[in-house]
């Protein structure tokens, strides 16, 4: 398994797709929060940031993908990414403001 980060933009529209999105995602692997050792504490990833742990890139975007599709069912419009960027990451250096204890 490899880790991923996905950043993106959701076309807006009403209602916002951003949270039912969100909540998509993460049922399908991927977590807007990153464990940080040094406080083991979950740190929260800027908004419109996702990482996940997935067998492939392919895997990856699948996931992605069918958040978008579940999210525009669930609101009853479609959701349009705007741009987004999958890869996979090796983190070096990350801090948060929103801290939850483990």
């Amino acid at each position: 398994m490899t880790d991923f980060i996905a950043v993106y933009d959701l076309k807006k529209t009403t209602p916002s797709p951003y949270s039912e999105f969100i909540n998509q995602a993460e049922n399908r692997g991927w977590s807007r929060w990153i464990w940080g050792p040094k406080n083991g504490k979950w740190l929260k990833l800027p908004n419109t940031t996702l990482i996940g742990d997935f067998s492939s890139a392919e895997a990856a975007k699948n996931a992605f993908d069918q958040a978008v599709a579940a999210a525009g069912q669930a609101i009853g419009l479609k959701v349009v990414v705007e741009k987004h960027l999958i890869a996979t990451y090796e983190a070096r250096s990350y801090s948060s403001d929103e801290k939850a204890d483990s």
